[in-house]
């Protein structure tokens, strides 16, 4: 055999053969599984840092940033209150806004709100966010406005205590919250109508229900 010849035979001779089927199916597998592990391992760290974040997600929830607001029995002013508060999405220029932070976790909360000169909305806002109640002074009964927050399950309990065959005296509007917010907004028609404007949504009375 000439030089020529070895060394083409040692060059086939050294040609990687192919793998037998079953060695290829395995070797499949084993990839699939390295990368089904790999993805596991991934979801499992977003997990982790999603759960780590959610404190700092809520944070950013209208309701918890206002959640100290109306603590005492009276919706506060956003504007007149000294903290780093964001403002609501939809605030006008021309509205004065105040809020009542609940947390029904102690009871129901009665909201009383007495209509003035100038227009008076009321929104019930769920934690996390959307509108659950809302009603206008339009709606108001010899000048007063007035409902309870409750929960499902505190309706329930107040329909049980309700004398038979009469109907219930209060506006009851329940909540899949137990915690939330109660806006007033009023409308500044002028300028000189601010003063009144706040006077009127700080003077909304948010407390504990009977």
């Amino acid at each position: 055999m000439s030089t020529t010849d070895q060394e083409i035979g040692d060059a086939v001779a050294a040609r990687p053969r192919p793998l037998p089927r079953g060695a290829r199916f395995a070797a499949a597998a084993r990839r699939l599984l390295l990368a089904t592990l790999a993805g596991l391992v991934l979801a499992g760290i977003v997990h982790i840092v999603t759960i780590l974040l959610i404190p700092v997600l809520s944070g950013s929830d209208a309701a918890h940033a206002y959640r100290a607001l109306g603590t005492g029995g009276r919706a506060e002013l956003i504007a007149s209150v000294e903290r780093n508060l964001p403002l609501p999405r939809e605030a006008d220029a021309a509205t004065v806004t105040a809020v009542c932070s609940y947390d029904l976790a102690s009871g129901p909360m009665r909201v009383v709100a007495r209509a003035g000169t100038l227009p008076l909305g009321l929104t019930l806002h769920r934690r996390g966010g959307g509108v659950i109640y809302a009603i206008t002074d339009r709606a108001a009964i010899r000048g007063v406005v007035e409902f309870v927050v409750m929960t499902e399950e505190q309706r329930d309990e107040r329909i049980a205590r309700d004398e038979e065959g009469e109907a219930a005296r209060e506006l009851r509007v329940v909540s899949d919250t137990d915690q939330g917010l109660i806006v007033a907004r009023v409308l500044v028609r002028q300028p000189s109508d601010r003063a009144d404007a706040e006077a009127l949504a700080s003077s909304v009375a948010c407390g504990m229900a009977d």
